[in-house]
């Protein structure tokens, strides 16, 4: 979740829960206050009944007084058993708007002109209930427009404030460090967003600099080890050369012939590892996988033949990729040479490309490794004791670097490896 939404919905959560709760006790707070209000105007009502009998016709004890939005009621009673204010609400029928309406009604028994009566004064609470809601109305269309002014302002604030942060995680975002440019953030006028991006230029400096160290490094090992190499190489050949050297000695430098080559290759596939790690391998161009593999097919085709190998080209898209085409050449050798040296004998290989996709499907004996392991760098079967088990770590490598997605699965002992292209 992006930080501006994050923090818009905190807010928001907040907001929300104030304004309820805070609607909540506002309403029934003006509800007190409008029946608070119409109790005094009752008691005032009521007073005025007492004092001024004559107002009010008192002459026909039972009859009933009928001035909206209050009614009066003087009824006789033989004695007086409640001398007190009593209040209660009432429904009474409304003749003119043809339906019952809630009242607030306070009784009083009292002597009246010689006489005892019950005065009863209900006063109507539409009026009181009609502002009560148009007050709720008023409260929550300004809330909500406090709400939208508030994620509005909410925008405006992020991203005047934050958008400097945000240059610059772009910026890293974008950054490689085989450029040769250097990265350059804009001034905030937030402190804490400076100290940031100086912490950030520091930090770009010193991988920089580890970065150079370590390519310089890589360069150099590699130089040397492959000129000592080269001149085992040439001295084992020298060896071999001479005829004076018995069956064991030439066992010997033959071994140390292979040991040699061994080595040699070691160091290579270690290198090249090293560097995809770096991200030594900028350069993009369209590379055809299937021209990539047909080289490969020709420059196997006597081992192949020599195995008795089947060999089906289900080719039924082009497919073109923007890498280095060195890498992607090293990645089809690698899953080639691997299906053709861990097949059997009269076995088969099937090719299929789709769309973005290339399945290399070969026969194969049960793998003795959990195949967990197998894209792990130095694992190899047991029936290859010679292989570097650098072949797949380097495939897997190559298409974690152009984000290919690989998988592997067996079924009825054929090892198929399916790479899809992005």
């Amino acid at each position: 979740m992006k930080l501006l939404t994050k923090t818009a919905l905190f807010f928001l959560t907040i907001a929300l829960f104030v304004l309820f709760m805070g609607g909540i006790v506002f309403y029934f707070s003006f509800r007190y206050m409008m029946k608070h209000e119409v109790k005094r105007e009752l008691i005032t009502e009521m007073h005025e009944v007492i004092l001024h009998p004559a107002r009010y016709n008192i002459i026909g004890i039972d009859s009933l007084v009928f001035d909206l939005p209050v009614h009066y009621q003087i009824l006789p009673i033989k004695d007086i058993h409640n001398p007190k204010f009593v209040f209660s609400d009432t429904l009474l029928l409304d003749n003119i708007m043809g339906r019952y309406q809630a009242y607030r009604m306070i009784s009083y028994e009292t002597n009246l002109g010689g006489k005892f009566v019950r005065i009863t004064i209900s006063k109507s609470l539409l009026v009181s209930d009609e502002l009560v809601e148009y007050v709720v109305f008023v409260t929550l269309a300004l809330s909500l427009i406090l709400l939208l002014f508030i994620i509005g302002f909410n925008n405006y604030f992020f991203s005047r404030i934050w958008g400097n942060f945000f240059k610059t995680i772009d910026i890293i975002k974008d950054y490689s460090i085989s450029d040769a440019e250097g990265i350059t953030f804009t001034e905030s006028e937030i402190t804490e967003f400076n100290q940031l991006n100086q912490v950030f230029e520091k930090m770009h400096g010193r991988i920089k600099q580890d970065y150079q160290n370590l390519k310089e490094f890589i360069e150099n090992i590699s130089h040397e080890i492959q000129n000592p190499l080269a001149i085992i190489k040439s001295r084992v050949d020298l060896l071999q050369q001479n005829e004076n050297i018995d069956k064991s000695q030439a066992e010997l430098i033959q071994s140390i012939q292979g040991s040699a080559i061994r080595l040699s290759n070691l160091n290579k596939s270690l290198i090249l590892l090293s560097k995809i790690d770096n991200n030594q391998f900028p350069e993009r161009e369209d590379v055809d996988i299937l021209e990539n593999i047909n080289f490969h097919l020709e420059n196997f085709e006597d081992i192949i033949q020599a195995k008795k190998i089947s060999l089906d080209k289900n080719y039924r898209n082009p497919l073109v990729v923007r890498a280095d085409s060195n890498l992607i050449s090293i990645m089809l050798l690698n899953l080639l040479k691997n299906s053709i040296y861990h097949n059997l004998p009269s076995g088969t290989i099937e090719l299929m490309t789709e769309s973005k996709s290339l399945t290399i499907k070969n026969s194969g004996k049960k793998l003795d490794i959990d195949q967990e392991d197998l894209f792990k760098r130095f694992t190899k079967s047991s029936n290859r004791p010679d292989s570097l088990g650098l072949g797949l770590a380097i495939v897997k490598k190559i298409c974690d670097y152009y984000n290919f997605t690989i998988q592997y699965t067996c079924q009825d002992n054929f090892h198929i490896i399916t790479i899809t292209f992005i």
